[in-house]
């Protein structure tokens, strides 16, 4: 089974998800956003399409301290679950101590952390982010005490 969606409609696709999915109030998360700090940053973000998951990855995780970016979002044809997550966990190493971080959502995850269905299922999309930016927004989530209390 292949699905893909390309060219500017799916970087289209994607906004309207982190806009419209990812930065909205969910009554299962007591009013909380599934990202609650995405709206904070949205204007620091960045959609980019490849055609070459491994080549895009690498050239964001390169470039993310150069950029004026929180994150990039990325997003491109289909690739299996297994696959794109041993590229992400190889690039993750590579850049841990860069300040980088680099998150995967697929359309496959059986099982998301939080207690809702909010894949996204046009294509798999890899978030490389600002480690530290991350870091900082995990202690503040910890310490209101609610948000973690949803994770499974």
């Amino acid at each position: 089974m292949a699905k893909t969606s390309s060219g500017t409609d799916l970087k289209h696709k994607v906004w309207q998800y982190l806009k419209k999915k990812l930065m909205k109030p969910q009554p299962k998360l007591a009013g909380m956003p599934i990202c609650p700090f995405l709206k904070q940053y949205v204007d620091n973000i960045a959609v980019i399409e490849t055609d070459d998951w491994e080549k895009k990855i690498s050239q964001t995780c390169e470039l993310m301290n150069s950029l004026d970016y929180e994150a990039v979002v990325i997003c491109g044809p289909w690739m299996d679950y297994d696959e794109l997550m041993s590229i992400c966990e190889d690039y993750e190493s590579r850049y841990y101590n860069k300040d980088v971080e680099i998150l995967m959502m697929h359309p496959d995850t059986e099982e998301p952390p939080l207690p809702l269905d909010y894949n996204f299922e046009d294509s798999p999309l890899v978030i490389i982010q600002r480690a530290s930016t991350l870091n900082d927004s995990r202690e503040l989530l910890q310490k209101s005490g609610k948000y973690y209390n949803f994770y499974k």
